[in-house]
């Protein structure tokens, strides 16, 4: 389903149809990070032009969606290949990190997302993060917005964490996430967020619904697999998926 049949379901908010629960039920909720809930994603891309300026290269979109959702080292992996630069994966990462580094702590949560996690938090939904970064990465882009993510059962980063043996599209960091909660939850109770294809590809391969909030120019073609698809996590109904409505 796509954000314009989530807009018709907006325009009757007291009809039957929008209260009720239209997917397959859930009870516990997966996050993912970068670009979902924070605008780290703008600021990946802006430092990682400023590394290929001085070499005569644009970070096109069509290079950014082959590195949204993976780890940095795959994502180097990729520019310095596709760009055939003139220094390893090794070195790019050296730079993005020094190219980054002033700004990783004054990242914005992208809309909605406060909002949300309240809600779900004082309505006692389980919640955690399935992130492809590592943890010294996390502390420094979270510490800012500490207090809210407090709301979170546990966290999951694959940069750094030996037990997810393979990073998205892989299904292990959901997997991995689903089994640390209190009680471990099976796949089809778990509700996944999502802002890349590849984690999308991951939650469903983990036998989850995904809702992706994707890039604008993400076409709906290469979307079409998820769940649900929106704009932004403003236009989420939990009712949709059996959770508590705003």
């Amino acid at each position: 389903m796509s954000d314009e049949d989530q807009e018709v379901k907006v325009e009757t908010p007291l009809s039957s149809f929008s209260r009720r629960c239209f997917f397959q039920p859930v009870s516990h909720c997966i996050f993912e990070l970068d670009g979902l809930l924070i605008d780290s994603e703008r600021l990946r891309t802006q430092s990682i032009q400023k590394i290929l300026d001085p070499l005569g290269h644009t970070y096109s979109f069509d290079v950014k969606l082959r590195c949204m959702g993976k780890p940095e080292t795959d994502m180097a992996e990729v520019i310095v290949n596709t760009f055939s630069l003139p220094f390893g994966r090794s070195e790019f990462v050296s730079q993005h990190e020094l190219q980054s580094r002033g700004n990783l702590g004054r990242i914005d949560l992208m809309p909605g997302v406060e909002r949300l996690l309240n809600h779900l938090h004082e309505n006692n939904i389980p919640m955690a993060i399935g992130s492809s970064s590592c943890r010294d990465s996390f502390d420094i882009k979270t510490r800012r917005h500490s207090r809210l993510f407090n709301v979170f059962h546990h966290v999951v980063l694959s940069g750094s964490d030996d037990e997810v043996k393979e990073g998205k599209p892989a299904p292990d960091i959901f997997l991995t996430t689903a089994a640390r909660f209190e009680e471990p939850v099976e796949p089809e109770k778990c509700l996944v967020f999502e802002s890349s294809l590849p984690g999308m590809e991951a939650a469903l391969a983990a036998g989850m619904q995904v809702v992706l909030v994707p890039d604008p120019l993400v076409s709906i073609r290469m979307s079409a697999p998820a769940t649900l698809r929106l704009r932004s996590l403003d236009a989420f109904k939990p009712q949709y998926f059996g959770l508590p409505a705003f």
